[in-house]
């Protein structure tokens, strides 16, 4: 039940943006994005690994934890039984795969960790170049992010949210950064550059709050 609240609020948002262009509306239109499933350490261990049976899927699963060294993406099953890391995530969406190991990660968070709102900022992930302007739009906090000489957008909480991002590394093997995003120390988002088109983007998955908005 949780999960499909969690995607309506996420469609919600992404009609908002959409909105906004005739183009990006008929793209929605014609293509209803998907989102994948993102649990928490505690999710994982008290749902997911105590579940003889139910909704849980066996394959698929990924563990993404985050540190000072990078980020590690590893795939796991249910089945494993291992207690899971308390600051782990973990992501599940059909079709989609992660390249697993350490990935290197952006060194340089400090300025990530609150960004500010109209601000421009230019950095790059080996050798490519990216770039997050955080705007307050009539939808919500809006997460404009470049790379390639194109620019995908994301609404990401309401008007007036705080938002962090935690980690920008390639996580899924494609050369381009992707992004794990908290906001209002609630909500977090996955944000995957091969789920991404220019334009209004739906976030790859969401970890939700316990109150939606």
């Amino acid at each position: 039940m949780q999960t499909r609240q969690t995607t309506a609020r996420a469609l919600i948002r992404f009609a908002l943006v959409a909105a906004a262009t005739t183009a990006a509306a008929a793209l929605w239109a014609q293509n209803r994005p998907e989102q994948g499933l993102l649990l928490d350490a505690q999710t994982w261990n008290e749902e997911v690994l105590t579940a003889s049976t139910g909704p849980w899927p066996e394959n698929g699963w990924y563990r993404i934890v985050t540190s000072e060294d990078g980020v590690e993406v590893r795939s796991v099953k249910p089945s494993d039984r291992a207690t899971a890391h308390a600051d782990a995530l973990f992501f599940r969406m059909k079709g989609t795969t992660l390249k697993t190991g350490m990935r290197p990660s952006y060194r340089y968070m400090e300025v990530l960790q609150q960004p500010r709102v109209g601000r421009d900022h230019e950095m790059s992930l080996g050798m490519t170049r990216f770039s997050i302007r955080v705007e307050e739009v009539p939808a919500g906090v809006q997460y404009a992010i470049g790379y390639g000489g194109h620019t995908y957008d994301y609404i990401l909480g309401p008007q007036g949210a705080s938002t962090s991002v935690r980690a920008v590394a390639d996580l899924d093997g494609d050369a381009r950064p992707d992004f794990v995003v908290d906001v209002n120390d609630e909500t977090t988002f996955l944000l995957l550059s091969t789920r991404a088109q220019p334009g209004p983007n739906l976030p790859t998955a969401e970890l939700p709050a316990n109150v939606g908005f």
